[in-house]
């Protein structure tokens, strides 16, 4: 996508992320509106199926690609059309590879989890790995290129596609398998709307010399997506193995809102910043930091908020009665969600200067000291599970920033200025829902007066404390008639 040379780095970047974040809220808001409809038609031990399958989708999605298409998105311009088709044919050849996988791996699923169904489910989610890897190239291209734009009509089409097809499967009676089905429709949705708007057409070509140093520079990463895999999936193995479907159903629910809505702005943020970054020296990615976390806090911080003192009306009102169960371990969630979304910046930092080591020996610290929690924990409910995660995910919070910010030479101080601001407002905004939720009864009242008045009270002291931040963000997402800055 072509794009105007007025407009600063720092503009464009945060026009990216506009578009990402719209696209990923606006796609699982239709996600959460199929899956409120799904919940008052499944049982929870339904979608604890599907969530054990899809615990080996995650873990092998993450060889999907051995990390090339990332490579793409940092090979310079003049050489990115003839390594676009090295990548293609290698990761349509993995993709058949990992489908392939999964039916094979189906028996041994489904008697660790001692859940015949899952031999079926598990290999029809299989199908999804070469349906993605036809588009997952031209997904990289957009990246590279800053072209949100065509990265959110196909993610729209996906989540559209995906919760209309599993509604009408749910209400055909289908059970599990309309999950399943609608997920493998959705990703066919999205690969075919990537092929149509991204304007690059394959050849099936693969050469040594350009797979060799996409594989290198990717490997590091795979390695990451491997190690973090194991973490994100831990605790579904767990409580699946445990506490059973039925648990791991309700556990899979609370999960979906914070993780929707909270989580999402890690994935989004990397995928802007990461080519963003990548044009920075060193003296212009420290003052970046700092802008992007307070960024980052200022739009997390009052979602983060919102969950955890609007959890009950918020279950209840969108899933019904028999979700109860998720309220507590949802509270829980949401710190969890948190400290990793906050914690992007950082780590698309150490990628963009070529350490994604530093990445890697991090996940691979985490893992025994989550592994080992949970499993003390597990017995004790999916409160506990839910503890677990959030605490390991705040002392990672802390080492992974302090890390990052010797190593930018970034001092306390301004870390500080730029985010006591939004923490201030976010202490007003739960006073706000505090006072709301303990004086209006109904859930949906609750929820519409909760939102517009915490939200305009979130909006005013962000105003009050910081207006120049508010200003230049909403600038820079929206545009201004003003010449755009050189920052």
């Amino acid at each position: 996508m072509a794009t105007d040379p007025s407009q600063s780095l720092g503009t464009r970047t945060l026009r990216g992320m506009f578009w990402a974040y719209g696209s990923y809220v606006g796609g699982r808001v239709l996600v959460l509106v199929a899956t409120a409809i799904l919940a008052r038609i499944l049982a929870p031990a339904d979608f604890g199926l599907v969530a054990l399958g899809l615990v080996f989708i995650e873990v092998l999605s993450t060889l999907r690609d051995l990390g090339v298409t990332q490579a793409l998105v940092v090979v310079p311009e003049e050489d990115v059309e003839e390594r676009a088709n090295t990548v293609f044919t290698f990761s349509v050849l993995l993709g058949a590879i990992l489908t392939l996988a999964c039916v094979a791996l189906s028996p041994l699923a489904a008697a660790f989890f001692d859940a015949p169904e899952l031999i079926g489910l598990l290999s029809a989610l299989g199908a999804t790995f070469l349906v993605r890897a036809l588009g997952s190239t031209h997904y990289a291209l957009a990246q590279k290129r800053m072209d949100f734009r065509s990265r959110t009509a196909g993610e729209m089409a996906d989540a559209v596609l995906r919760g209309v097809a599993s509604v009408a499967f749910a209400l055909a009676g289908l059970g599990a398998w309309s999950l399943v089905l609608g997920y493998i429709v959705g990703s066919a949705a999205l690969t075919v709307v990537l092929w149509a708007l991204v304007p690059w057409r394959p050849r099936l070509q693969l050469r040594r010399d350009h797979l060799a140093p996409l594989v290198r520079f990717g490997g590091a990463l795979t390695g990451v997506d491997i190690v973090s895999a194991a973490n994100q999936n831990v605790d579904y193995v767990f409580v699946g193995r445990v506490l059973g479907a039925g648990q791991l159903g309700i556990y899979t629910l609370a999960f979906r809102l914070p993780d929707l809505l909270i989580n999402g702005l890690t994935l989004v943020a990397s995928s802007v910043l990461f080519p963003a970054y990548a044009t920075l020296s060193r003296s212009e990615l420290r003052s970046a930091y700092v802008r992007t976390i307070q960024y980052t806090v200022m739009l997390t911080l009052p979602v983060a908020i919102g969950l955890a003192i609007l959890a009950e009306p918020l279950i209840l009102a969108t899933f019904g009665d028999k979700w109860k169960g998720a309220v507590a371990p949802m509270q829980v969630l949401v710190l969890y969600a948190f400290f990793p979304a906050i914690t992007a910046p950082p780590g698309v930092i150490y990628k963009a200067i070529g350490r994604a080591d530093i990445l890697l020996k991090l996940a691979l610290l985490r893992v025994p000291i989550l592994v080992a929690a949970i499993a003390l924990a597990v017995h004790s409910g999916i409160v506990a599970v839910a503890l677990c995660q959030a605490g390991v995910a705040l002392l990672f919070f802390f080492v992974t920033t302090s890390i990052a910010t010797r190593m930018l030479d970034v001092g306390f101080g301004p870390v500080w200025t730029a985010l006591w601001p939004p923490f201030a407002a976010g202490a007003g905004l739960a006073g706000v829902l505090l006072a709301v939720h303990g004086t209006v009864d109904s859930p949906v009242p609750t929820l519409l007066v909760g939102t517009l008045v915490g939200g305009l009270a979130y909006l005013g002291l962000l105003w009050i404390l910081v207006p120049d931040s508010l200003r230049q963000l909403r600038e820079g997402l929206l545009g201004s008639r003003a010449p755009a800055s050189a920052g």
